[in-house]
């Protein structure tokens, strides 16, 4: 009987220890979850009931000088409803008015509005129904705030373009995320983005807001404008004229562009080819090589134009003046390595004037050997050859300057940098060097932006910039009159000639180099600037590789001649005659 009782004690304190063990475990589970972890467990409950929104900000608009937009974003939103959320007649009929309420932007109530929407969701299947489509931005926004059970909303931003083309490789384009990808959308991208703002609300368990639940929002910030330094008007002239040239001539592309000489504002930049909104199609890949602007990304030796940056330093460095005189023979031998003048003529007793008048070859040379290599390097570095301008657009290349220190440096790239020859340039680059020589000797940084402007509506100027003096004041008055005599030479008209201004310029024609020498394409081009005795615009026109083979003299210095009279008179700049009587 004792074994009997104690095999019975045993069977029941067995089950009744194990109970007594299980029921520990689960004590104490609850001591750790109810007081040990409960901040934590209460935390993640807490974000497991509520939900998130990214509200994105209003990206900036792209102005031209005169507060014309370029390019602007319209935010519109699609309204959703969650069917699920809408069993209940009595929530459905809730959440419907007021819906409907905020879409017609009135505080009287439309029955038969709600009572459509509410068939919509009823006959829309089982996912979310959209119920309206390309809401205004501000009611899109309250109806987001006003967490309305089932109803969610997807913002769809468009980027428009009320000038059309107008300035399209300069505006560049947004892809995905609201992101820049070219031009000033991507070299200002963090300033027109501005910052996300998030709607955060308690959530049922279906994943609905919570009537009358916690409702946390940070407001976006608004991207700031970008108010640029291109004129819309004369933009569109450069365009027109650039476009007409390359036609006339039969090039293969080009460029224009303009200059505020005195602050390095750009008023205009057109490239040809180049990215045009109303025709862009970023699944075609072959379209990707339209988004680098070429009159910063691209390079070309300038050929006769340099030959005003060699005189610049020649007349600076004191080795020539205007009137110093030189015997022409057509030919100049290097290591006898014969150069000639790129029409083979022979010029005879010519100035220093003259050297640029006919756009002598040879003469550029005696300037050159007169200031000697490292002089004249030290001055192609104070203009700005080999490094970036710094102006505010991406993909801006350096130029390159062959030096001594290359492999298979000669004496003769020397003699031949001196009229544009073995030294590679942008088209900007070369704008911005000439700027220095006709505006008093200041080396100023190009520049596209002019302000930016806030939400609240406050205005940042941007200065202009002077990042070097590479010539005197008195060495850039007397280059102004020698490139005055260019465009104004006694006894014959100059196809460059403005009507109503004076002006002063300079031609270059430039074979296309390829390995081991040039071939017969060509580059043609002119810079040139007016009025004359106060250069208020200088311009670049260049056209790649013309078919018809004609100088930079009679296909691009007649461009400038007409955009100089135009442009000058749109800025109210009175006529030379006008301006002469009155003094």
């Amino acid at each position: 009987m004792a074994q009997q009782r104690v095999r019975g004690t045993r069977r029941v304190w067995v089950p009744a220890a194990f109970f007594a063990a299980f029921t520990l475990v689960i004590a104490a589970r609850l001591v750790q979850v109810q007081v040990i972890q409960h901040k934590a467990y209460a935390e993640r409950a807490a974000k497991e009931l509520k939900a998130g929104e990214t509200l994105y900000a209003r990206r900036g608009s792209i102005l031209d000088r005169n507060g014309n937009v370029l390019a602007a974003s319209v935010d519109t939103w699609d309204i959703y409803v969650s069917p699920r959320s809408w069993q209940d007649p009595a929530r459905a009929l809730e959440a419907s008015e007021q819906l409907a309420r905020l879409l017609a932007n009135d505080v009287t109530l439309d029955h038969s509005a709600a009572s459509q929407i509410r068939e919509m969701v009823r006959s829309g299947g089982t996912g979310d129904v959209p119920v309206a489509r390309d809401v205004d931005y501000e009611t899109g926004r309250l109806i987001l705030g006003s967490s309305i059970a089932g109803v969610t909303a997807i913002v769809n931003t468009e980027r428009i373009h009320p000038e059309g083309d107008t300035g399209a490789s300069v505006l560049g384009i947004i892809g995905q995320e609201n992101t820049g990808l070219a031009g000033i959308e991507a070299q200002y991208n963090d300033l027109l983005q501005g910052k996300p703002g998030k709607s955060i609300f308690e959530r049922d368990t279906t994943g609905d807001p919570i009537p009358f639940g916690e409702h946390v929002v940070t407001d976006p910030q608004p991207g700031r404008d970008v108010v640029l330094t291109i004129d819309r008007y004369i933009q569109r002239q450069a365009e027109h004229w650039l476009e007409k040239g390359i036609k006339d001539h039969r090039a293969k592309g080009g460029a224009i562009i303009v200059m505020d000489p005195r602050s390095g504002e750009i008023l205009a930049l057109a490239t040809s080819p180049g990215v045009k909104f109303s025709t862009l199609n970023l699944n075609d890949a072959s379209q990707g090589d339209l988004l680098r602007n070429r009159a910063v990304s691209d390079l070309y030796e300038p050929g006769s134009v340099m030959k005003v940056i060699t005189a610049a330093a020649a007349i600076d460095a004191g080795v020539v003046s205007p009137d110093t005189t030189y015997v022409d023979t057509g030919i100049a031998y290097i290591y006898d390595i014969p150069i000639k003048n790129w029409d083979d003529s022979v010029y005879g007793t010519q100035t220093m004037t003259g050297v640029l008048q006919h756009s002598i070859n040879t003469g550029a040379i005696f300037m050159v050997e007169k200031l000697g290599q490292k002089t004249f390097h030290s001055y192609l570095d104070a203009f700005g050859f080999g490094t970036p301008t710094g102006i505010d657009l991406n993909g801006e290349s350096t130029g390159i300057i062959r030096r001594p220190t290359d492999n298979d440096w000669s004496p003769v790239d020397l003699a031949t940098q001196s009229f544009g020859q073995s030294i590679s340039v942008t088209p900007l680059q070369m704008l911005s060097a000439v700027a220095a020589t006709i505006n008093g000797g200041s080396l100023i940084k190009p520049r596209l932006a002019k302000a930016f402007v806030g939400a609240n509506g406050v205005r940042e100027d941007i200065r202009p910039e002077v990042v070097g003096h590479p010539i005197s004041e008195t060495s850039s008055a007397t280059i102004r009159r020698m490139l005055y005599d260019v465009v104004n030479p006694e006894g014959r008209i100059y196809p460059g000639a403005p009507a109503l201004y004076s002006a002063g310029g300079k031609s270059g024609t430039a074979n296309v180099p390829i390995p081991n020498g040039y071939d017969d394409r060509q580059v043609a081009s002119f810079i040139g600037f007016a009025p004359a005795d106060d250069p208020q615009i200088l311009v670049l026109v260049k056209l790649d590789e013309n078919d018809d083979l004609m100088t930079g003299t009679q296909a691009a210095s007649p461009i400038f001649a007409k955009l100089a009279d135009d442009i000058l008179a749109y800025l109210n700049v009175r006529p030379d005659a006008a301006r002469y009587a009155s003094r």
